[in-house]
């Protein structure tokens, strides 16, 4: 009888000391493989208790993952977790090859990043918050998203020691477990030295400094905040300021960037800044610059014709 627990915990223990993949990288590529062998439990039991997987079988994860909505880009992703997941099957000798390796990798759609406007942005980070400790901690996590292009997990992860106000600038712990700088604007850094004096008086007050650690952004309970309650206290902020539905965390990054590129900022700047490792990711943003190159080109180019 299939035994697929064991091999998922083995499979688990060599992201983390083979791969040396983050935890978060580690679970995510956990999930896609969960993910498929429910399916082959759910539509081919006999190939489940076998541990022998076709590539016909393969391929018809990746199809019912289009079936099921899921975006080309995702499917991707999680085409990459099974393929390094058959790799691993290989090395232990449960799979003599690995059926996800022919399979190729789905053509990527046109990427639109979803972000707000400036003056959508101005209108967010200007609203009437609460006068106490959730309010001044929902806006500083507002304006350390807009201000600094962070990721969601990479906000929940931030630490009392990461930020260092005498310089400015925030330590983030990014993807592949890697750290960078990031700037922290004067008007930033006072809406966040604000939270923090409240985090501290609520500490005090409740009793709450073993729950609440070195973690700087805290739910009610005095507990470091989830990714999913960033998520949704966000979104209910977005809706106010925007009409657009699709806004997330992720959009305030995307208007980080898009804001930097078409006030002139340099793009390896801003890709040192996003965490990119590679300049290609960040250049999708830039081509909402499009306008403003034209413009440039009409003032300053002699080629152009003048009226």
């Amino acid at each position: 009888m299939a035994n697929w627990d064991k091999i998922l915990s083995g499979f688990s223990g060599h992201l983390e000391c083979a791969e040396g993949l983050s935890k978060n990288t580690q679970i995510a590529y956990l999930s896609d493989c969960r993910g498929f062998v429910k399916f082959i439990l759910g539509k081919y039991p006999e190939s489940y208790d076998n541990i022998q997987i076709s590539t016909g079988e393969a391929r018809a994860f990746l199809i019912f993952l289009k079936r099921n909505g899921l975006k080309q880009v995702s499917i991707g992703r999680k085409l990459d977790s099974l393929k390094r997941f058959g790799d691993y099957l290989l090395e232990i000798g449960r799979w003599k090859n690995n059926p996800f390796r022919e399979l190729p990798y789905p053509r990527k759609e046109h990427y639109r990043a979803e972000y707000l406007s400036p003056e959508e942005a101005q209108g967010l980070l200007s609203f009437e918050f609460k006068n106490d400790f959730s309010g001044a901690r929902d806006q500083a996590m507002l304006e350390l998203f807009y201000g600094s292009g962070i990721r969601l997990s990479e906000l929940v992860g931030i630490d009392l020691k990461d930020i260092r106000f005498d310089e400015r600038i925030i330590r983030i712990f990014g993807k592949g477990g890697k750290y960078r700088i990031v700037p922290l604007g004067k008007k930033t850094a006072d809406i966040l030295k604000d939270y923090l004096d409240r985090r501290k008086t609520r500490i005090v007050a409740e009793n709450l400094s073993s729950e609440a650690g070195s973690a700087v952004f805290l739910n009610k309970r005095g507990k470091r905040i989830t990714p999913r309650s960033v998520a949704r206290i966000v979104k209910n902020y977005l809706l106010r300021s925007s009409e657009q539905q699709r806004l997330s965390t992720h959009s305030l990054r995307h208007s980080f960037a898009t804001h930097l590129l078409e006030a002139g900022a340099n793009l390896r700047a801003v890709q040192q800044m996003l965490g990119h490792s590679s300049l290609k990711t960040t250049q999708k943003y830039a081509h909402t610059t499009t306008g403003r190159l034209i413009s440039i080109y009409k003032r300053a180019h002699p080629r152009w014709e003048k009226k």
